[in-house]
C-alpha cells in the first residue's frame, strides 16, 4: 500500500503539471470494485477540481510527501493510509499558494491490486495564500 500511495503522489504531481490526470485515474477503485462514492468525492473529484483551478502557467511543487501510517485489515481487504504532503503552487517563479495536507485514504484490494476507494476531507495546515487564487483581472469602472 505504501508503494501504491507513493506512486500515486508522483502521478498526481506530474498529472497536475501536465494538466492531464489520466495517469492518476487507474490508482482509484471504481464503485463496482467497492469504492465508496462519497469517499471518491473527497479524493478523486477534489483532485479534479483542484486541477481545474490551476492557471495555465501554474506549476505544482511537492516539497515533501510522507506516508505517516498504514493500517491493514487483510481479512476485509481494506486498508487506511495516512499521508502528509507539503506543496506549493508556483506562478511566474513565485509561490502563490502553499499548504501542508494531511489525509487518511481508504484502500481496497481489487483484482488490480490496492486501489484508493475514498478518503477523509483533507486537513490543511500552514496555509499561505488563497485557493483558488483571486483573478488578477481588473475591472473597468
Amino acid at each position: 500500500m505504501r508503494q501504491t500511495v507513493e506512486e500515486l503522489a508522483d502521478a498526481v504531481q506530474s498529472g497536475l503539471n501536465r494538466r492531464n490526470l489520466n495517469a492518476v485515474e487507474p490508482f482509484f477503485a471504481t464503485p463496482d470494485e467497492g469504492a465508496n462514492a462519497a469517499g471518491l468525492g473527497e479524493t478523486w473529484e477534489a483532485l479534479q477540481t483542484f486541477a481545474d483551478q490551476l492557471g495555465s502557467s501554474d506549476q505544482v511543487q511537492f516539497h515533501s510527501f510522507d506516508v505517516e501510517s498504514v493500517a491493514v485489515h487483510e481479512e476485509n481487504k481494506l486498508a487506511r493510509v495516512t499521508y502528509r504532503l507539503h506543496f506549493s503552487v508556483v506562478r511566474n517563479g513565485l509561490p502563490i499558494y502553499s499548504a501542508v495536507v494531511t489525509q487518511n485514504l481508504a484502500l481496497i484490494r481489487t483484482s488490480r491490486g490496492w486501489r484508493i476507494s475514498g478518503g477523509d476531507v483533507p486537513r490543511l495546515d500552514d496555509v499561505t495564500g488563497q485557493w483558488p487564487p483571486r483573478s488578477s483581472a481588473t475591472t473597468i469602472p
